[in-house]
This record gives structure tokens, C-alpha cells and sequence, in this order.
């Protein structure tokens, strides 16, 4: 039987090793961390991460986790109110959003795969070396709390994160295209009768707020690269009252009586990136590894899922074979590259125009701002948005799980 690595327990690399084991393929699953318990910031799942999860067979553990549908949405330009309005499930196709708990998903999504007797999941493991043969990946090197130990695989995928270190082995030619921001994060208790995202927009300051799977407040504070300055240093009361100034009054008051409460507070350098090819002989990576998404539209972890059936549906055919041939797994790495990149490209493109008039500070950014706040008081003009970006909850190609 072939055997294959994959190198990460994140959304794709988990749901691929379910995806492999379930339909009879050896798969072994490696994971740096000991247990899922650590904060992730992709955790909205839109229709498109919905369907894929529901096309794998998982959606009783979308039932199971703890979560929170995201069901109203508010503008606010420079503190005041654009627009506020219920968002209708029928215009999501039936799947509204949801702010979901990533590590009691991928709990559940190992807990899934470990019923299948071709799986095997090795947490507290990482990958020290790529083992080659022939000018061919083999297998990998791997550091254990026992010591190092090889594990030899006729397929090694990298879906180890936007620091991937297969990627960074493979030496895969990355190309930058980071929005110009950077993002402070941090949960604060969420006012009684919160309904859904609130975003402000204002004085190149873009901060999104909405009730999480904990019922906590997640506010995400975006701001200029370098804008953030001495505010590093000076801690999260700082921060908070910073936030404060961007705000609705009623969100700022809370803000600041809250401030001592503020929980896990994180600047989270903005990267998005994609390698120029996510191959190399019996080699490829995937997710985060393969495209850094910016966090524009919410599309990390649902392009990460996507990248999973993908994967899967070229994949599974050539690895029925004991001993696969080694131009057969090529292609099929080549083939889930020029399928994903359809729509990664053009996704990553669309993230990279908001910021550039959102966080402006030319003197054309406040009457742009001010202009494309007027025009989004008209339900016929936020339409015509919500058409033109509609590739972030749906996405640009179709993906189906075919195998």
C-alpha cells in the first residue's frame, strides 16, 4: 500500500488525511503541537468552507462544535451608522457564516479519521529533514520527544502554515503581495444583545467586532503597516483606548470599562504570499504553506478546505496503486496546482484592493471613504457589492468532492 505524509493538523491538512484514510489510503498525520489548544484567527467559516465540509461527510461535527451564526451585519462610517441589516440565509444559499471553535473542529476531524485503520496521527512531532532518493522526495526526518526517526512516504504534503518549513525545504520560490496592514486581535466580554459583525471604518483604521463561538467580543483592529509604532510597547489599555477612538460611542464606553478584562491581545503581522509552483518531485504543499491568504473577506480557512477536496480528487486514483508511478503523482500534483490557483490568484487580487482605499491616508482616502459611505446607504448600491464580491463567501471555481 502507498503511504503518504502530511505534514500539519490545520483545516487542510487535517481534512485530507480524512478524506486519504477514509477511502482506504495509508496516510500518516504529523502535528508540531502536542494538543489544538492555542488561539487561530480564521475561525469564520463561510458557505464555500461549509459546502466542502459537508461534501467530506462532516457535517454532524459542524452540529457538534461550539459556534455561532453570524446572522446581522452593520456599517459604520467615522462612528456613525450606515447601514444595519439582517442577513437573509436564502441570499448565502442556505449557509449562513459561522464563527467556529478551529480547535474543537480539529479535534473532531482527527477524532473522524482515527476510525479508519490506514490512519495514523503523531502529535508533538516535527518534520527535521526531507528525505530524497533519486532527486525524488521519500520520505521525512522527524524529531520525536524519543528522539529522531524516519518515516519513509511515496508522497510528502506540507500544509504546515504560512512558516512552512516543507515549503521553506523544498525551496519553492514565494512571491509576496502583503496588504499594507497589520492587525491587532483581542476578546473583550460581549455587550448583552450584540447581533452579528459590526464594522468601522475611518480615518485609515478599518476595526471588525462580532459575537465568537465563546460568546466573547473578537474585535480586529486593522491598521497601516509601521502605523502601530510606540503603541507596541505601551500594553493592552493602550490599545483599547486607541481602539476606542475609532468606534460607534456605545461600543467605545464598553471598550474602555472593559479594557481590564481584554483577553489573549495579539498584533498579528498581515502576510499573504503564494508560491510560484506548490510542487516538486513527490512533494507538494497545500493551505497556508501554498498561498498565505490576507484576512480581507474571511477566506483562510475555507480556501484551506477547498484545497482539500481538490487534493483529494487527484490524488486518491493514483495512490490506489501499492507502488504509485512517480510520473502519475507529478501530474496529478501539477494538475491540483493549475485547478486551485484559478481561483486562489484571482481571490488573493480581490484582497488586495480594500485596504488600499480603506486604510488611505492621501488626501483622496476621506472622500473616497466619505463618497463610498453615501453610496452604500442605497440597498441597490450594497446589491451590486455584494454581487461584485461574491467570490468570498461562494468562491470563483467550482469545487466538488468527486472521489
Amino acid at each position: 500500500m502507498s503511504h503518504t505524509v502530511i505534514v500539519g493538523a490545520g483545516p487542510a491538512g487535517a481534512c485530507l488525511a480524512y478524506l486519504l484514510a477514509s477511502r482506504g489510503a495509508a496516510v500518516t498525520l504529523l502535528e508540531r503541537r502536542h494538543d489544538f489548544a492555542r488561539e487561530f484567527r480564521g475561525e469564520v467559516l463561510m458557505p464555500s468552507g461549509i459546502v466542502a465540509l459537508e461534501q467530506m461527510g462532516l457535517q454532524s461535527i459542524l452540529a457538534s462544535v461550539p459556534s455561532h451564526q453570524v446572522n446581522h451585519f452593520s456599517l459604520f462610517m467615522n462612528g456613525r451608522l450606515l447601514f444595519d441589516e439582517e442577513i437573509d440565509e436564502a441570499a448565502f444559499r442556505g449557509h449562513s457564516p459561522l464563527a467556529i471553535s478551529q480547535p474543537a473542529l480539529l479535534e473532531a476531524i482527527v477524532e473522524e479519521a482515527s476510525q479508519f485503520a490506514s490512519f495514523q496521527f503523531r502529535r508533538g512531532v516535527s518534520v527535521n529533514a526531507l528525505i530524497r532518493t533519486g532527486g525524488r522526495v521519500s520520505g521525512v526526518q522527524i524529531r520525536t520527544d524519543s528522539g529522531m526517526e524516519t518515516l519513509p512516504a511515496d508522497l510528502v504534503i506540507g500544509a504546515d502554515g504560512r512558516n512552512s518549513a516543507v515549503r521553506r525545504m523544498l525551496e519553492l520560490p514565494l512571491a509576496h503581495a502583503s496588504p499594507p496592514m497589520d492587525i491587532v486581535w483581542c476578546k473583550l466580554p460581549c455587550p448583552d444583545g450584540w447581533q452579528g459583525v459590526r464594522a468601522f471604518v475611518g480615518s485609515g483604521h478599518l476595526l471588525v467586532a462580532y459575537r465568537t463561538w465563546d460568546d466573547t467580543l473578537q474585535l480586529g483592529w486593522v491598521i497601516l503597516k509601521g502605523t502601530f509604532g510606540e503603541l507596541r510597547k505601551r500594553g493592552i489599555d493602550q490599545w483599547i483606548a486607541e481602539m476606542a477612538n475609532h468606534v460607534s460611542a456605545d461600543l467605545a464606553a464598553h471598550l474602555r470599562r472593559h479594557a481590564d478584562a481584554a483577553q489573549k491581545p495579539f498584533l498579528l503581522d498581515t502576510v499573504s504570499d503564494c508560491v510560484s509552483r506548490w510542487s516538486a518531485p513527490g512533494a507538494l504543499v497545500i493551505g497556508d504553506a501554498a498561498h498565505t491568504m490576507s484576512p480581507v473577506g474571511g477566506q483562510g480557512v475555507n480556501i484551506a478546505l477547498r484545497d482539500s477536496v481538490i487534493t483529494a480528487n487527484h490524488l486518491l486514483g493514483v495512490l490506489a496503486d501499492p507502488t504509485p508511478d512517480p510520473a502519475a503523482v507529478d501530474a496529478a500534483l501539477a494538475a491540483i496546482e493549475a485547478e486551485r490557483m484559478a481561483e486562489v490568484a484571482v481571490i488573493q487580487e480581490m484582497q488586495a484592493q480594500p485596504p488600499k482605499v480603506v486604510l488611505s491616508r492621501a488626501w483622496w482616502g476621506e472622500p473616497v471613504r466619505q463618497l463610498a459611505g453615501l453610496l452604500l446607504k442605497q440597498q441597490a448600491v450594497r446589491a451590486r457589492v455584494a454581487d461584485r464580491v461574491a467570490a468570498f463567501p461562494f468562491g470563483i471555481t467550482e469545487v466538488e468532492l468527486t472521489v
